[in-house]
C-alpha cells in the first residue's frame, strides 16, 4: 500500500513539473510572437489620421472639440495642438493584456505648455484615449477623447535631392 502511495504521489509530482515546464515553454514562445505583433500594430498606425472628439473631463456642458491626430514617420500631431505651437513628437507604443496597441507621447509649446497624450485602439478599431494639459502657470486640463473616424494618409514625400555638383571647366593655359 505504501509502495502504491509513492508511487500515486511521484507520478503526481511529475505530472506538475511536467505542466510547469510547457506553462513556462508556451510563455517563452509567446514573448516573440507579441514583438512581432506590437511591430506590426505600430507599423499599420504609421501614417494613418485619426478624427477624434474631445471632452473636458471637468464636467459642466463644455462642447465636444473636434481634432485631428496625424501618425507619420514615428510621430503624432494633432491639428489643433500645432495651432497652439506644439509640434509633432515622437510616440512609444506597446501591448495591453487584451491586445490593444497603446501609445504615449509628450508635446511641448513654448508659447503654451505641455501636453501628454495616451490613446488605446481596441480591438474594435476605435481609439480612445486622454489628453492632459498644463499651461505655463502649472494649471491642468485634462480631456478624454474617443475617435470617430481613422484613415490611411499618404507617407510624407521625401525630402528633395540636392543638386549634383557641376564642374567648372578646366582652364586651359596659353589661350
Amino acid at each position: 500500500m505504501n509502495k502504491v502511495i509513492a508511487l500515486s504521489v511521484v507520478t503526481m509530482l511529475t505530472m506538475v513539473g511536467v505542466s510547469r515546464a510547457a506553462e513556462e515553454n508556451a510563455v517563452t514562445k509567446s514573448a516573440v510572437p507579441m514583438q512581432d505583433v506590437l511591430a506590426v500594430k505600430t507599423a499599420e498606425l504609421n501614417n494613418t489620421e485619426w478624427t477624434i472628439e474631445l471632452k473636458s473631463m471637468a464636467g459642466g456642458k463644455a462642447k465636444a472639440e473636434k481634432d485631428t491626430l496625424h501618425f507619420a514617420d514615428g510621430k503624432v500631431s494633432s491639428a489643433n495642438m500645432g495651432k497652439a505651437g506644439y509640434g509633432a513628437s515622437n510616440f512609444t507604443t506597446r501591448l495591453l493584456e487584451d491586445g490593444a496597441l497603446a501609445w504615449e507621447t509628450m508635446q511641448s509649446s513654448e508659447k503654451d505648455g505641455i501636453a501628454f497624450w495616451r490613446g488605446d485602439i481596441g480591438a474594435d478599431g476605435v481609439m480612445r484615449g486622454v489628453l492632459s494639459k498644463r499651461d505655463l502657470k502649472d494649471n491642468a486640463k485634462d480631456f478624454s477623447f474617443v475617435s470617430t473616424g481613422s484613415k490611411q494618409a499618404a507617407p510624407p514625400a521625401p525630402a528633395p535631392a540636392a543638386p549634383a555638383p557641376v564642374a567648372e571647366p578646366a582652364a586651359v593655359e596659353g589661350k
